[in-house]
This record gives structure tokens, C-alpha cells and sequence, in this order.
């Protein structure tokens, strides 16, 4: 190729040519490197500072420029003849669009692309068109409404032709697409050779192929050795070994996981400021199975020692005997908030790593927990999404304000694991009111399908969290009714499964929609979020349904084994797409939330405030992929009744210290 480079030998632009045998002269001035130019040939001035702006265009490199009929790309200048240039601004919400036709057919206007951690320049002169722009935007891979007006200044031109020369001028570090893990991979390539062939016309543009600092272990139709699924499970338990943890009063704690957000280095930072519950007894559910699987011994101390964690008071367990939220565990250890959906997923993680370990010393917390649950659970059997203490307890008001209420609530997402709890509870306990609330909830659920759903960040998330207590159900009353409802909800969720295994999203009516899609521009990354903008769009979602589905189909498939297929196409899919990086190790062996099954790699509409599509959940996301995985391998299910004798000894004493032997 004829092109001559200022830049240092790391530029990532740089680096992909020199490694694919391109001789590409290399300069440290910007005067030097268009002296040494060959009259007509491409020339690009890069941006080794940033996101400092250092680099500086003069009359004098214009008019050499112009003498030599130089083709110049000149990325994030600090200054340039007829432009006014602001100082640095790093964006938030804003993202790549595709603004102009310029790389069509591959890349179409109003194309959407990430440039993670973007540092831009402000333009404030007018009259350009540029090809690119950077702007607050919805859409999962296309604007849907368009671009904000530019003369509101919420549109800010990113690559453009600078009026009255051959210059291409950008306005961040577009070369800057491996280590800012750029995406989509297929777009970017699109475009840099749409770039370089403009630079050099004459000579035949590379394909611009790179492995990313954060991939996939395999591709869709890659080859895979026999031990990959356990190879994965391996790769998750170092994982959670080695980037998750931290020191606790009690001993060991787990974080939530790793931001959405990702800097100009491709760094994503540890959410490690408020600790969570459900995330903690999850990430200890997985240390359980490392200690069955493997024989790890600090392994199990780990396990045992979260546990305690999640179970100290004040930090998470409400212990105040008269409280009207005794027993319920915080949400976080800056309640006392207590999330149902949470409760449960504690619950059931926290069963799990009684039974690997033989270890009942939480089963009072445990059993507690589940009857403070039901308690303030309707008369129909819906819980309020979350109650606080003491906000939701006014003037004296007692659980049985809750307990005696009727409210119906049919969204899947912050009740359905409550009834698989309930369930569980009833095959351990014999206790027939847990069983006889699950039932009521689930017909009431069942009967309102699908209009009458509520739907959270999606309505593929609701079906998908309706196998675990459909399955539970069908394992303590297998009747004609409960088989037809989890073939329904299963079948459901199978017709949403890809040849690949993967799990496409879809929405519901909006009006039915609690965290729908942005409807429009300003609203993009306002509130929580789907992943998707409209159906069609091909995101599969880790952190509320793929994972969930997971688990649920193992379940499922010990009562119905037509559903074992399903499970094994899943976990295949899940297997290939766990990420691999030498570069950033707290994310090799982990799972992000947003997968694009049809790129092929980690991508969707993020515009969730929490939880970006590029989130890593030690909790929700990874320890259930993990934990099925590792019930896969040891032959176990879920629903595990060794506790069965423990539990139903201890029943009397806590119905009584729970005001529930009298309330019955």
C-alpha cells in the first residue's frame, strides 16, 4: 500500500498492517511524514495522546498537502485552519452513528456503532457534512428516530471532509478500534477500508482482520473438543476464584460484578461499592460445586464463609424479632429493602450450598426466610415487588396487612422464584399452605398469558422464569394441568431458540412494559432498559433470561426429557460464547449480558441505566450458567431433598417464633 504514518508502532491501525506485511513508512512529525509522502499518495496524521489533543494542522501542512495532491486522514486534531475546535469532552450516553452513504452498501446511514470510552473535540464551525457524527441515540443497531437536530448541539461530527481540501479529519481516536473495543467488528472493518481506499485508490485494500482484546472462545461453527463444556466450567470457577472475592470482617465476600461501561483503555471497572445479597449467595453456590467437583477444600471454606456473610445482620439479615420484616435478608447492605425476587434467589442458592456441603448451620436463616417471605406475600400469593423497613410498615402495620391483602401481580420476573421456593419449602417441610399459595399464584399467572403479564425488561425473560416452578410443581403433583402449563411456557420459549442455541428476545405490548425500549432519543439511558428496540432485533439477553432459561430447562428436563435437547443446545451456545482475553483477565471465563447472535459477538442497545449491555454479573449472569453446568457434570438437579428430615423438625419451632402457628 502507498501510505505513510505518523503515529507510534502501537496504534492498533498501524499494528494491523505492519502484522499482516504491509510496509508501511513510519514517522514520529507530522512535517516529516508529509515531506516523505509520495506525490497523490494517503497520508494519516494519528492521535498517539489521547485523549490528550495534541495534534496540530497549519496552513503550512495544507499547502504541502495540497502541492503534493496528498490524501490525508487527520484523527482528533487539537487545532485546524477554518475549524473552531473545543476542548476534549468524554461522551456518556452518546454513541457512532453512520450519517452519510458513504460506506454503503456495508455500513448504511444511521448505522449504529460503540466507541467505548470516547474521548471527542467539539466542532462549533457549521456547514459540514460529516459521515459520521456522535449523538444520544435510540436504537439497537440502527437510529429509529433519526438524529438529533446539530444546531441543538446534541449532534457532534465525527469523521468529515474538511471543507476546501483532501482532508479527512476525525474527532476522536477512530484508529483506536482493538483496544477500545470498538463494535460492531464487521462495521469498523467496513469502514477503515473504506477509509484507507480512499487514501490509496491505486492499491488493493487488506481485509483489516483482528482478534479482539476481549472474544469468544469459539465461533458458530467451530470444531470443539469433547471437554469444552467442561473446560468452560473450569475456566468460571478460576474466574469467580480469582475477580470476585473480597475481604470481609467475617472472611471472604463477593462483588456484584463489572461495569457496562468501558474506559479508552477497554477496561471495565469492579462494582464493588454496595455488595448484594443474591449476587454473594450465588457466587457461593459456585464455590460449593469447585469443592464437590473438584475437591477443593478452600473452596468449601469460601463457600462457607459468604455464606455467613450473606446471613450477619445488620449488613443484609433483618433480625429483629419484632419486626414485621424478621427474617428477610437486604437487598444490598444499605437496606433494609427487601426485593422477593432476591429473597428467592438467596433462597435457592442458599439450599444449594447447604446440601454440597452437608452444612446446616443456616438452615434456622433459611427456613425463616422463606416463611418471612410467604407471610407478606398476598392472600392470592403475590408479593410486593419489594417492601422497605420500616416505609412499608406505617403506624404499626404488621405483616398481615401484606398477608391480607388482595393483590395480584402477574410478572414473572419478581414473583415466579418465590413460588418455586414455596414449593421447595412444601417438599421439604410437608407444609401444605406453601404449596396451596404456589398453586393459586401460578393459575392466576397461567390464566392471564399473555395480556395480562406484566413484562420487566422484556417478555422472553417472564416465560423463561416461569420453568423453574412449573418444574418443581410438576416434581410434587404431576397432573395433566401443571404437565400442559410447563409445556406451554417451554414451548413458548422454544419457539424463541435459534439454530445456534442462543435465545432471542422479544417484547411485549408496550403498555404491558415496565422497562420497555426508549421511545425516543432523549430517553435513551434514562431508566432500565430492554436490549432490544423492536422484535427482529438478534440479542440474546445472559442477565435475565438466557441464564434463567438455563437453569430452568435443566429442571424441566428431569420431568419431561424431550426438553433435554433444549438444554444442551443452550449450554452449547453458552460455551462458545464465553469470553476469552489474555489482556484483560477479570473477564476471561465470564459471561457478559448482551449477546448478538447473529455478529456473533457481545453487543445490544444499551440503554439500561444499571445495566449496560456489556455488564458482567457474578450473580445473576455467571453463577447460574456455572452452577448448571456443574449439576450437568455431577448428574444433580436444583431440587434437592437431603434437608428434608433437618427441615421438618425445625418447621414447629419457627411457625410459632413467626406468629404463623396462630395466624393459621
Amino acid at each position: 500500500m502507498n501510505l505513510t504514518f505518523y503515529c507510534s508502532e502501537q496504534n492498533d491501525l498501524f499494528r494491523l498492517l505492519v502484522g499482516q506485511e504491509r510496509h508501511c513508512p513510519r514517522f514520529g512529525d507530522i512535517g516529516a511524514a508529509l515531506e516523505h509522502a509520495r506525490p497523490g499518495s494517503g497520508v494519516l496524521l494519528l492521535a498517539d495522546a489521547y485523549p490528550k489533543a495534541e495534534l496540530e494542522l497549519d496552513e503550512r501542512h495544507l499547502r504541502l498537502i495540497r502541492d503534493k495532491r496528498l490524501r490525508v486522514y487527520a484523527e482528533y486534531p487539537s487545532s485546524a485552519p477554518g475549524l473552531d475546535i473545543g476542548s476534549p469532552r468524554q461522551a456518556l450516553w452518546e454513541r457512532g452513528v453512520v450519517s452519510s452513504e458513504r460506506f454503503a452498501p456495508d455500513v448504511e446511514a444511521l448505522s449504529i456503532l460503540a466507541l467505548h470510552g470516547c474521548w471527542f473535540l467539539p466542532i462549533r464551525s457549521s456547514g459540514l457534512t460529516p459521515h459520521l457524527v456522535l449523538a444520544r441515540i435510540a436504537g439497537y443497531d440502527k437510529a429509529v428516530f433519526g438524529l438529533p437536530p446539530e444546531v441543538a448541539g446534541e449532534t457532534h461530527p465525527l469523521l468529515f471532509d474538511l471543507p476546501g481540501t483532501s482532508v479527512l479529519a476525525g474527532t476522536s481516536k477512530l484508529s483506536h478500534f482493538v483496544t477500545g473495543r470498538y463494535g460492531p467488528m464487521a462495521a469498523w472493518q467496513s469502514i477503515w477500508r473504506g477509509i484507507l481506499a480512499w487514501l490509496d485508490p491505486e492499491n488493493p485494500v487488506p481485509l483489516l482482520q483482528w482478534k479482539p482484546d476481549v472474544a469468544v472462545r469459539f465461533g458458530k461453527r467451530d470444531a470443539v473438543p469433547p471437554s469444552y463444556e467442561a473446560d468452560a466450567l473450569e475456566l468460571s470457577f478460576r474466574w469467580f476464584e480469582q475477580h470476585v472475592l473480597f475481604q470481609t470482617e467475617k472472611g471472604k465476600g463477593a462483588m456484584e460484578g463489572y461495569v457496562s461501561h468501558i474506559d479508552h483503555h477497554g477496561r471495565q471497572m469492579r462494582l464493588i461499592s454496595s455488595p448484594r445479597a443474591d449476587c454473594a449467595a450465588e457466587s457461593a453456590m459456585v464455590f460449593a460445586y469447585d469443592a464437590v467437583l473438584n475437591s477443593n477444600p478452600a473452596s468449601r471454606k469460601t463457600a462457607r464463609q459468604i455464606m455467613d456473610y450473606v446471613w450477619s445482620a445488620p449488613a443484609f439479615l433483618h433480625d429483629r424479632k419484632d419486626s414485621p420484616a424478621y427474617g428477610l435478608v437486604n437487598w444490598y447492605d444499605r437496606g433494609p429493602i427487601f426485593y422477593g425476587d432476591d429473597n428467592a434467589r438467596v433462597l435457592l442458592a442458599g439450599l444449594a450450598v447447604s446440601g454440597l456441603l452437608g452444612d446446616e448451620r443456616w438452615d434456622d436463616h433459611l427456613l425463616r426466610c422463606l416463611l418471612a417471605n410467604w407471610r407478606t406475600a398476598s392472600s392470592s400469593g403475590f408479593r410486593r415487588n419489594f417492601l422497605r423497613y420500616p416505609e412499608s410498615f406505617p403506624d404499626g402495620r404488621g405483616w398481615q396487612h401484606y398477608k391480607n391483602e388482595d393483590f395480584v401481580n402477574c410478572a414473572p420476573h419478581y414473583q415466579s422464584y418465590l413460588w418455586a421456593c414455596y414449593i421447595w419449602g412444601y417438599a421439604l417441610t410437608g407444609y401444605e399452605p406453601l404449596l396451596a399459595t404456589a398453586k393459586q399464584a401460578i393459575r392466576i399467572t397461567m390464566d392471564d398469558y399473555p395480556d395480562g403479564w406484566t413484562w420487566t425488561n422484556g417478555l422472553t425473560q417472564e416465560i423463561a422464569r416461569m420453568l423453574l416452578p412449573l418444574s418443581f410443581l410438576v416434581s410434587v403433583e404431576d397432573t395433566p394441568e401443571h404437565r400442559g402449563w410447563l409445556e406451554r411456557m417451554s414451548g413458548e420459549l422454544l419457539r424463541q431458540m435459534q439454530p445456534c442455541g442462543a435465545i432471542a428476545e422479544k417484547i411485549g405490548a408496550l403498555e404491558n412494559g415496565k422497562y420497555p425500549p426508549p421511545q425516543s432519543n432523549e430517553a435513551y439511558g434514562t431508566v432500565e432498559a430492554a436490549l432490544l428496540q423492536s422484535d427482529g432485533d438478534p440479542v440474546c439477553d445472559l442477565l435475565y433470561t438466557a441464564n434463567f432459561a438455563f437453569l430452568g430447562f435443566h429442571e424441566a428436563a428431569e420431568v419431561n426429557e424431550l426438553l433435554k435437547t433444549a438444554e444442551d443446545r443452550l449450554a452449547d451456545f453458552l460455551c462458545r460464547i464465553q469470553l476469552s482475553s489474555d489482556k484483560h483477565p477479570y473477564l476471561h471465563g465470564a459471561w457478559m449480558r448482551s449477546f448478538d447472535y447473529r455478529l456473533w459477538e457481545y453487543w445490544g442497545s444499551s440503554a439500561d441505566l444499571g445495566w449496560g449491555a456489556w455488564c458482567v454479573e457474578s450473580g445473576w449472569t455467571n453463577a447460574w450458567i456455572a452452577a448448571v453446568m456443574a449439576m450437568r457434570q455431577t448428574g444433580q438437579r436444583l431440587f434437592d431433598l437431603s434437608a428434608k428430615d433437618r427441615w421438618q423438625r425445625r418447621l414447629p419451632a419457627l411457625l410459632e417464633e413467626m406468629g404463623l402457628d396462630k395466624a393459621l
